[in-house]
């Protein structure tokens, strides 16, 4: 039976909605690094910041990437499933809480930090809270995944990155009339075994949104040869314009999230865990 709970995480979103605009080097964001911290420690799970410095088209900008480890031991450990979302807002002009674009993931790792303790899982899985992820001025090359690509470098760089042998991100899943969209940059056979598992679970249809092709923080593991998936709510509708509507609006508030639309998008990647302590495809090293 699936321990997920969605109404936990959704609490875990309104939490963070409380806290208010959280972009890099904010007060907020430094808060909810605090609380996510808190919350993991407190299971059990070893947890770490890994400050940096982005250069940016606004200047240097000092950021803090949180990644989390079960069962704790040196970072990430051989054989490891990374789940990844970013925990900073955009910046805007005006008041954005971005319940669902970076609340939402947030909470689904927190609430699988809850369950992983409790499953029958031998590889070491990585929870990773990654700073910048947003742009700072306009979405392009160089401007945007600092966090990702920062943390994908200093492993790398440190022979780590090997270790690693899936990652699933998870971006704006919470909306209330949900579709998750089917990336075209994420490996196939991660991609495949997921969309199985929603399938499996009675969920699966909402798992077959447009083909898009996604830039998210899934895109550094994937130049760094690392198997690699996106679960998103996010495309364009069949107008031409973006799902869903209230993306990088004031409107991105704590009722446009569904506590059972973090269920089922957590329900499969907690399914998909189990599925990966069995053998890996051969090309799991790569896209």
């Amino acid at each position: 039976m699936a321990l997920f709970d969605g109404q936990k995480a959704f609490e875990h979103v309104r939490a963070q909605v409380e806290l208010g605009p959280r972009p890099p080097g904010s007060i907020a964001l430094a808060r909810l690094r605090a609380y996510i911290g808190e919350y993991l420690g407190a299971l059990g799970w070893k947890v770490e910041e890994q400050p940096f410095e982005a250069v940016t088209p606004n200047g240097k900008i000092a950021m803090v990437n949180l990644v989390a480890r079960y069962p704790p031991g040196e970072f990430p450990g051989q054989g490891s499933i990374l789940l990844g979302a970013h925990a900073d807002t955009k910046v805007f002009d005006f008041e954005f809480v971005g319940a669902n674009d970076g609340g939402s993931g947030v909470a689904c790792l927190l609430e699988l930090g809850r369950v992983v303790p409790q499953l029958d899982l031998w590889r070491p899985t990585v929870l990773a809270f990654f700073d910048g992820e947003e742009a700072q001025v306009a979405w392009g090359r160089g401007d945007g995944l600092y966090g990702s690509r920062h943390l994908v470098g200093s492993w790398w760089s440190e022979r780590r990155l090997a270790d690693l042998v899936a990652v699933v991100i998870l971006d704006i899943v919470g909306d209330r009339q949900l579709r998750v969209t089917r990336d075209l940059h994420s490996t196939s056979w991660l991609q495949d075994l997921a969309w199985e598992v929603a399938w499996q679970q009675g969920v699966g249809e909402i798992f077959e949104g447009p083909l898009e092709w996604i830039e998210d923080d899934h895109l550094p593991f994937l130049v760094g040869k690392v198997a690699s998936l996106v679960l998103i709510g996010f495309g364009h509708d069949d107008q031409g314009g973006y799902f869903p509507p209230y993306w990088h609006t004031p409107e991105d508030t704590l009722d446009k999230i569904s506590p059972l639309s973090l269920e089922q998008v957590g329900r499969v990647v907690e399914g998909a865990l189990a599925r990966l302590q069995g053998s890996l495809p051969r090309e799991h090293s790569g896209a």
